[in-house]
């Protein structure tokens, strides 16, 4: 939350209040004695005519703005960004800087560039008008007091975060600049993010040649390229412009030889590697993260000149347009430990990744890979997520004495065979998603003592079946559950009732029997409850205590009576389908008038599609679902939720 921000309305009335007394054609002004005195501070009109000359000419002439955006003013056009930051520096600006000149220049161009530059960034995206939180931008302090302390969501209540304009009295390269002595230079310039910006880049911010750091990031208004002369950031060593609406290519950046970190995903950016589109790596042997993620139209391959980036940590590729195989030279990366190139096209082998002993966080889901999993390689990790490839092969065996760090570890919609190792050295497991493939034999007991465990899929394979695993009441802190397809017989056990962390739970496709456990009504937090296609029976009464539920499937079974107790909470059922179809004088199996669909068991048909947990896209960001919600398909996706 932020401290308190100048009265922008004050300003904005000021300037345009100047502007309609100064603003002509070509800036020629006829003589007037008359004294002109809003500002309160006695200035004549005729010094600040002269002043407002002297600006609009130095930008000019040193071609610091283009001079069209300068001198093309008259009554009816819009006025630009650049004249109305060279309007209130010359005429409002409680600063009154001294205007550069031939004589003066040493002494007084960069600071008087320095504001001009960050006026002109804030009104050109929006400063004036839609920025939620301005910083103290254009008031009358010194521009490095534009900034405010927040409090950030999970932070301590007594740690504030700068935001706004940071500063350093001896930036590095001020020593050899001949610029003025202990003066205060702009090194930073880090913007709230959700702050409402809304515009294009001005190049103008290229001044602030001292930069170190740039951050302006989820601001959805922010269009247009990014300004190639950002590429003179000589000290540059933090550029994060991401989760923007920005376009085109990604050149400037290739002499921004000091880069440590650069971050420019979820953009609308793009480059062909083939083409040199990413070339402008290649140079930047500095980097330690490099995210370029979520921009469909980067494209190409994985170029081999990767290896050059001898000091990265972090390599972000998820959801782009790539594809061909892993560059053998890749090996040379020893120093990364986090890399995404999930959704995407990639494929052939990933053994190039064996020999990168610091990966920890590995996320290859959604691509081509048709390896052979036949080592040890996902124990090694974090993070290992693999879903959506065609690998083959058996997951090899595990070590009991191991001192595995893995918590996540997703291998669905593969090939994979054989048997499910013993899997209880994975003491710090909290994701196993090992659905739709082709193992055989048990789902090993050892599960059961991973007790960090809050997810498992295990359905879709070719599993022995037999009765719910008794085991599985000791994962007390499962949120999610998916037995989907198992071969399952039985009934549904009263221990059920104990995982009431239970959010989702599917039981579907199986051959479960009887009535429904009176436990069931503990499970209160369940969203999403799937039994469709089983031969349950009896009433749906144990479930009206669950007053959460958005999903429940219950078709494909014998289920007898009314769901009026359900209904009627229909503000938060979504999908609700039940046998409660009648037809030709034959009666429905439950009365239902909330159903989004409605079945009978001669329609061997109805709700024939599949209804997964989506694994697509939810367990990027520390493998955390938000929510759940049913497409067309019949897969759940997520959406933002504030319950959890």
């Amino acid at each position: 939350m932020q401290c308190s921000h100048p009265p922008v309305t004050f300003f904005v009335s000021l300037i345009f209040a100047t502007f309609k007394y100064y603003a002509r054609p070509n800036v020629v002004y006829p003589e007037d004695d008359g004294q002109w005195d809003i500002w309160g501070n006695g200035l004549r009109a005729e010094q600040n005519r002269v002043r407002l000359n002297e600006t609009l000419t130095y930008l000019i002439d040193n071609n610091i703005s283009d001079g069209e955006l300068l001198v093309s003013i008259n009554d009816t056009e819009a006025l630009s960004p650049q004249y109305m930051a060279a309007m209130w520096m010359a005429t409002i600006d409680q600063a009154r800087l001294a205007i550069p000149t031939s004589e003066n220049a040493q002494s007084t161009a960069y600071p008087f560039l320095q504001r001009y530059s960050l006026v002109v960034f804030f009104i050109a995206t929006g400063g004036l008008d839609y920025w939620l939180y301005t910083t103290f931008f254009m008031s009358g302090m010194h521009e490095c007091n534009w900034w405010d302390l927040f409090s950030v969501e999970g932070a301590p209540p007594d740690v504030g975060f700068v935001f706004g304009v940071v500063c350093d009295q001896e930036p590095d390269g001020m020593q050899d600049s001949g610029a003025w002595e202990k003066a205060r230079v702009v090194t930073h310039l880090i913007l709230p993010p959700s702050n409402g910006l809304r515009g294009t880049l001005p190049q103008e911010l290229h001044q602030l040649r001292y930069m170190k750091g740039l951050q302006i990031q989820m601001q959805s208004g922010i269009t247009g390229t990014i300004p190639s002369q950002y590429g003179s950031f000589k000290y540059l060593s933090k550029l994060v412009l991401s989760y923007n609406s920005l376009e085109g290519g990604m050149d400037f950046a290739s002499t921004l030889t000091s880069l440590e970190q650069l971050n420019l995903e979820h953009n609308h950016l793009s480059g062909d590697s083939i083409e040199g589109g990413l070339d402008f790596i290649m140079q930047l042997t500095n980097l330690t993260n490099l995210s370029l993620e979520y921009n469909p139209n980067i494209t190409g391959t994985i170029p081999s000149f990767i290896s050059n980036l001898v000091n990265l940590e972090i390599l972000a590729l998820s959801n782009n347009g790539m594809h061909g195989q892993l560059p053998l030279a890749m090996k040379d990366l020893h120093s990364l430990h986090s890399l995404l190139l999930d959704d995407n096209q990639f494929s052939g082998s990933v053994d190039v990744l064996q020999s990168l002993t610091n990966l920890t966080y590995v996320y290859l889901e959604d691509n081509r890979f048709n390896d052979t999993i036949d080592d040890k390689f996902f124990w090694n990790q974090t993070s290992a997520g693999s879903s959506s490839n065609q690998l083959t092969g058996s997951l090899p065996s595990l070590d009991v004495a191991i001192d595995s760090n893995l918590e996540h570890l997703s291998l669905h919609s593969n090939n994979i065979t054989g048997q499910i190792p013993n899997l209880n050295a994975l003491r710090n497991l909290t994701h196993l998603d090992l659905s739709l493939n082709q193992f055989t034999g048990e789902l090993p007991s050892s599960i059961g003592q991973l007790e960090k465990l809050n997810y498992l899929f295990a359905g879709r394979n070719n599993l022995t079946g037999g009765l719910i695993p008794s085991w599985l009441q000791n994962l007390t802190d499962l949120s999610e559950l998916s037995l989907k397809n198992r071969r399952l017989s039985g009934t549904i056990p009263e221990w059920l009732g104990v995982m009431t962390n239970l959010y989702f739970l599917d039981l579907g496709e199986n051959e479960l029997r009887s009535t429904l456990p009176e436990s069931f009504g503990n499970l209160t937090k369940l969203w999403v409850l799937i039994l469709n296609k089983n031969k349950l029976n009896g009433t749906t009464g144990v479930l009206n205590p669950l007053l959460d539920l958005e999903t429940l499937l219950i078709d494909g079974n014998t289920f007898s009576g009314d769901a009026d107790a359900i209904c009627a909470r229909s503000d938060t059922i979504k999908f609700f389908v039940a046998d409660c179809a009648s037809d030709a004088g034959i009666e429905a199996e439950i009365d239902c008038e909330c159903c989004t669909l409605c079945c009978r068991d001669e329609n061997t048909t109805c709700n024939d599609q599949e209804w997964l947990g989506n694994h697509e896209g939810i367990w990027e960001n520390s493998y955390s679902r938000w929510q759940w919600d049913f497409g067309a398909a019949g897969t759940v996706s997520p959406m933002i939720d504030e319950r959890i």
